[in-house]
């Protein structure tokens, strides 16, 4: 019986962690938007200002916040750092700074774990 229990937790997991993934992923979409429109213009700019508010996706960040909310700091960060890491190995420099100013913002708001308290965790954790 507590094989099956095991085996129902760790599929729970995975299905979270694709779900935490997925969020994660359109919130640095709307991140990196929102960086590439403050990239073209001067902060200062009220034109840049309000294009940042047209900005696909941006009004759904409290949504998908709602959903970061629900995951442990700990997954938000595993789930995000495995996502920075596939974007800096596909060089895609502009997603990955996107991540970073989304990580900090998580950060910030308590949703993820800082990276030291992260790594030294990771490496505390038995590995298979």
């Amino acid at each position: 019986m507590a094989s099956q229990e095991q085996q129902a937790c760790v599929s729970v997991e995975v299905v979270d962690n694709l779900i935490l993934g997925y969020v994660l992923k359109k919130l640095t979409d709307v991140f990196e938007a929102l960086m590439e429109v403050s990239r073209q213009h001067n902060p200062d700019n009220m034109q840049g200002l309000l294009e940042m508010g047209s900005v696909k996706g941006a009004a759904l960040i409290p949504f998908w916040l709602k959903r970061v909310e629900s995951s442990a700091p700990l997954q938000v960060s595993h789930v995000l750092i495995e996502q920075m890491n596939d974007a800096q190995a596909a060089k895609q420099d502009r997603r990955f700074q996107a991540q970073v100013v989304l990580f900090d913002a998580l950060l910030e708001a308590s949703l993820a774990m800082d990276i030291e308290r992260y790594s030294q965790l990771d490496r505390e954790a038995p590995h298979p």
